[in-house]
C-alpha cells in the first residue's frame, strides 16, 4: 500500500525542486525585476571602466499552472493490497489532483564590472560585462489533496474497511507532506556568471544597445527536489537589441527584446523551450531625478523537450514604477524600481524589488 501511494505522489517531487518545470523550474534566465530605468537618458559612454551593484529582493507568492491559478499535479488511482486476500477483494481509490502553495523569498547581490571601448566603430563604442551574483532562496513546497474513499467489495468486513480506510488515508496524506518537504529549504551561494558583449550608441536623441550575453552554468545546482541557486547545467545564449528614445529632453521611451536560447540541461536530459522578452519602459526627469513606469513580458515560443509536466510553456506579465537619480558625493547613479506579476502561467509569481549602483571610472 505504501507503495502505491508514493508512486501516485511522486509528480509532487518532479513539480517542487525544480528538476521539471517551465524554463527550468518555473524561471527563466532573466531579470524579472527589469533593466530599463531612468539611465536611459544618460547612457554609460564614458571610455573605460565602469562598476555596478544591483541587489534584488524577489517575492514568490505561488506557482501557477496552464490555467493561470496556483499549479495542480494529477495523482492517479490504484488499489491497496490486502495481506492474505485475493486480488478481488483489494479495495480500488480514484485519481485525485494534488494542489500545489509554492513560496519563497530570493535575494541576489549582482557585481558587474563593465568596459567602453575608447574607439568608435558605426559611431558606436563597444562595451563588454562580466556579472557575478550571489543570491541566497527560501523555499517552501506543500501540496494539498484529499484523500479518496476506498471502494470495497460487498464481501469485506465493515470492521477491515474502517481499518484499511485510516491507514491508507494516514499514507496517503504523509506521502503528500513528506514529498513537499524533501523540495523545501534554504541555501546561498554563487549563481550562474553571465559573460555580455555589444555595441552601444548613444545620439542627442537615440540611443541603441546591440548585443548578447552567455550565461553558463557555474551556480550550485543537483537535479533532486531540494531548492538550488543554479538554473541548471545548461547554457544560455540571450541576443538583445535595446532602443531609446527623447522626444523632448525631459522624455524618455524605451523598448527592449531579449531571446533566449537554451541547451539541453546535462543533469536531467530536459531542453527548456526557447523564450521571447519584451520589456518597455517610459521616464520622465525632474529636480531630483527620473520617476516612470515599466512593464516587462516574457513567454515561452516552444515547448519543454523531455520534460514530464508536458509543453509546460512559461508566461509571464509584470508592471511597476522606478525611481533614478545621482548621489553627488560619490558620483554615481542609483535607481530603485519595484514590479509585480499580474498574469501568469507555468511561471512562478510575486513581487520583485531592486536597487542598483552604476559607477563609472
Amino acid at each position: 500500500m505504501t507503495r502505491s501511494i508514493f508512486s501516485a505522489v511522486a509528480a509532487l517531487t518532479l513539480m517542487a525542486g525544480g528538476t521539471a518545470g517551465a524554463a527550468e523550474g518555473f524561471e527563466p534566465r532573466y531579470n524579472l525585476a527589469g533593466s530599463l530605468g531612468g539611465e536611459l537618458f544618460a547612457p554609460p559612454d564614458q571610455p573605460g571602466w565602469a562598476g555596478a551593484l544591483a541587489v534584488t529582493r524577489i517575492h514568490v507568492e505561488k506557482v501557477t499552472g496552464d490555467d493561470g491559478r496556483k499549479l495542480t499535479e494529477p495523482i492517479p488511482g490504484g488499489v491497496v493490497p490486502l495481506p492474505g486476500a485475493p486480488a478481488a477483494l483489494y479495495p480500488s481509490y480514484a485519481g485525485n489532483h494534488a494542489t500545489i502553495d509554492g513560496t519563497g523569498t530570493f535575494t541576489r547581490s549582482d557585481l558587474v564590472l563593465g568596459y567602453l571601448t575608447t574607439d568608435r566603430y558605426a559611431g558606436g563604442r563597444l562595451a563588454f560585462v562580466f556579472d557575478l551574483p550571489y543570491a541566497r532562496k527560501q523555499q517552501s513546497i506543500v501540496g494539498s489533496a484529499s484523500t479518496p474513499a476506498l471502494q470495497w467489495n460487498p464481501a469485506v468486513p465493515a470492521a477491515t474497511q474502517a481499518a484499511v480506510q485510516g491507514q491508507f488515508s494516514a499514507q496517503y496524506q504523509g506521502a503528500v507532506a513528506a514529498d513537499g518537504a524533501t523540495a523545501t529549504g534554504e541555501l546561498s551561494g554563487m549563481g550562474d556568471v553571465e559573460l555580455q558583449a555589444g555595441w552601444l550608441y548613444v545620439g542627442d536623441k537615440v540611443r541603441v544597445l546591440a548585443g548578447g550575453s552567455v550565461i553558463l552554468p557555474t551556480g550550485k545546482y543537483d537535479s533532486g527536489p531540494a531548492p538550488d541557486i543554479g538554473s541548471g547545467h545548461y547554457t544560455t545564449l540571450r541576443p538583445t537589441l535595446q532602443l531609446g528614445y527623447l522626444p523632448v529632453p525631459e522624455v524618455a521611451l524605451a523598448a527592449k527584446l531579449s531571446l533566449g536560447l537554451n541547451s539541453r540541461n546535462h543533469a536531467n536530459q530536459l531542453r527548456s523551450g526557447n523564450w521571447a522578452g519584451l520589456e518597455l519602459a517610459a521616464g520622465y526627469k525632474t529636480a531630483l531625478g527620473v520617476v516612470g513606469l515599466h512593464a516587462i513580458h516574457l513567454s515561452q515560443y516552444q515547448d519543454d523537450d523531455n520534460n514530464p509536466l508536458g509543453a509546460s510553456r512559461f508566461r509571464s506579465t509584470n508592471a511597476g514604477a522606478f525611481f533614478t537619480t545621482r548621489i553627488a558625493p560619490i558620483d554615481a547613479v542609483v535607481t530603485v524600481q519595484y514590479i509585480a506579476t499580474t498574469a501568469s502561467r507555468n511561471a512562478k509569481a510575486g513581487s520583485f524589488t531592486q536597487v542598483r549602483l552604476i559607477k563609472l571610472w
